[in-house]
């Protein structure tokens, strides 16, 4: 009797263990799926944003593949927590018809580097840049995942290698336009140096011959305006200086004329 009372009492315990260990692994279990959920919904949000806030004369052909590659398997993922999800199943939608579009296709990449992009705010530029690390995650993750092969992984990194460059060349082109429309030449000017300077540095500065020679001719005509402005200012502080003595000129022959009749 007192055996099976033991016998009975031992099961009790373990009976009590195995379902503690239970719900403590499915409560990390759940833990582990909350967070893997909310970094999906992150990586997703992130993804769509680079697509919006980067130029997309910056986006090659296998750029673009990773990238709607990488949204169907983010928006697929997700759906696994969320179950069936009518956005999440547009966006997939959308983004299988444009990967469809853009496979096989050929990238003018002289056509498509030789443009300027409209960045014109220093916030978004930083924005930008910040996404391009980003990408170069995901690809890896892409990479890891046989989402894409190696080969393809190799040449997105070449061409976010080229991203970051453009941004600050065509942040600057942007800004000097702005203040030479205010007219601000001086501004203007030091921004066409650094965009000139960011060219000549580039290694796409064979398809940005045309940007090149244009910088060059907003510097020379932008320096003849600051020229003409530096020497019509010495004109107007010569001739004040001028007028100025011939005031006091006059005003020492009337004190003399003075003089004679006191």
């Amino acid at each position: 009797m007192d055996s099976s009372i033991a016998i009975i009492g031992i099961l009790m315990m373990a009976a009590l263990v195995v379902s503690i260990f239970v719900k403590s692994y499915l409560d990390k279990k759940r833990i582990s799926n909350a967070r893997e959920m909310v970094e999906l919904q992150d990586d997703l949000r992130r993804m769509q944003t680079a697509m919006t806030i980067i130029p997309d004369l910056y986006f090659d052909v296998p750029t673009k593949i990773f990238m709607f590659k990488r949204v169907i398997q983010l928006a697929g993922k997700l759906q696994e927590f969320t179950g069936e999800d009518a956005s999440l199943n547009m966006l997939m939608g959308t983004m299988q018809e444009q990967l469809q579009k853009i496979q096989g296709t050929k990238d003018n990449r002289a056509a498509r580097l030789g443009q300027w992009s409209k960045i014109n705010n220093a916030d978004t530029a930083h924005e930008a840049r910040s996404m391009i690390k980003f990408l170069h995650g995901q690809m890896v993750a892409s990479v890891k995942s046989n989402l894409i092969p190696r080969a393809l992984g190799t040449r997105v990194v070449a061409n976010l290698k080229i991203m970051a460059p453009r941004l600050a060349m065509d942040l600057n082109y942007n800004l000097a336009q702005g203040a030479l429309k205010m007219n601000k030449p001086r501004p203007a000017l030091g921004k066409l140096r650094v965009a000139k300077g960011l060219i000549h540095k580039s290694n796409i500065k064979q398809h940005m011959k045309k940007q090149q020679m244009e910088i060059e001719a907003l510097i020379k005509s932008t320096e003849e305006q600051l020229n003409a402005k530096r020497k019509k200012a010495q004109a107007q502080s010569v001739n004040k200086l001028a007028s100025g003595v011939e005031d006091m000129n006059e005003k020492d022959q009337w004190d003399q004329k003075k003089n004679l009749y006191e």
